[in-house]
């Protein structure tokens, strides 16, 4: 029973126990606050003579004062009695606040402003994307026509020299062609000249050989008949058939006299170059028998 008793009134031994050690506590600040008012004796000091000096007057000290008593100071007033620890009670745990749900529609708005702003970055991106390469393409296209009208200019400056070469090698072709048609020209002139001057003279010499061989009482009434005749050469002079008269002295007597001459006269003189036989094969001669 008096177990019980004692276990009902826990303070009474925590009380005796703060006693005691107030007790100790006053004991401990009455001996050091005594030993802090005395003050250590005072140290003499001896000095030491091998000989002794002539002995001076003795005077005899006055007495030193006696130390001041340590003030005792009166003991603290007991501490007052130490209440017993009130019995802390618990405080009781606080409930958890209950979790907010979230809002889905606001959840939802939230990831369709995320996914719109992404979009929006990826449309922004793409866009510059999309510009810088439009601007690359259009500084490669650019490039490609620079050098294509580069190549082009070459290749008419190209064109322009092989045709101003043409025409430089045209234009000597045909100053050589005329030089060379002119000289040829020249040539046959001169030939054409000759030949003629040459015809001319055979043609003078048939007259003087046909002349030769004609009666001219027939046409001496007419003084100096002209006569034209034709006939056919071989090219030893001979004639082939008979000669013709092409036009008429207005004698027939004359013209009969004529064409004797021209035949008894053969071979008529002919040139030995065969290109000037061609224009005596057919002979046409105007002849005046009176010349």
């Amino acid at each position: 029973m008096n177990w019980a008793v004692d276990r009902d009134q826990p303070g009474k031994f925590a009380s005796g126990v703060m006693a005691v050690v107030v007790h100790v506590a006053f004991f401990i600040l009455l001996y050091f606050g005594v030993s802090w008012q005395r003050r250590p004796p005072d140290t003499v000091s001896v000095d030491i003579w091998t000989s002794l000096p002539p002995a001076p007057a003795v005077k005899t000290p006055a007495p030193a004062p006696a130390p001041p008593k340590p003030e005792v100071k009166p003991p603290p007033p007991p501490p007052p009695p130490i209440k017993p620890a009130p019995k802390v009670v618990p405080k009781p745990a606080p409930e958890p606040k209950p979790v907010a749900k979230p809002d889905i529609s606001l959840e939802k708005e939230k990831q369709e402003k995320a996914r719109r702003e992404r979009e929006e970055r990826e449309k922004v991106e793409q866009r510059k994307r999309e510009e810088q390469a439009k601007l690359e393409q259009k500084k490669r296209e650019e490039r490609e026509k620079a050098e294509l009208k580069k190549r082009e200019e070459a290749e008419r400056q190209k064109l322009a020299a092989l045709e101003k070469e043409r025409a430089a090698k045209e234009a000597e072709r045909a100053r050589l062609e005329r030089e060379q048609q002119e000289a040829v020209r020249r040539l046959q002139q001169q030939q054409s000249a000759a030949q003629s001057r040459e015809v001319d003279e055979y043609r003078n010499r048939i007259s003087e050989k046909i002349r030769r061989y004609v009666n001219k009482e027939p046409c001496a009434p007419l003084g100096n008949p002209e006569i034209v005749f034709e006939a056919v050469l071989l090219p030893d002079g001979n004639l082939l058939p008979p000669p013709r008269i092409r036009r008429s002295s207005g004698n027939a007597a004359c013209d009969d006299a004529v064409l004797r001459a021209v035949m008894r006269a053969q071979p008529l003189p002919l040139p030995a170059d065969p290109a000037l036989f061609a224009r005596f094969r057919e002979l046409n001669l105007q002849f005046r028998p009176n010349d």
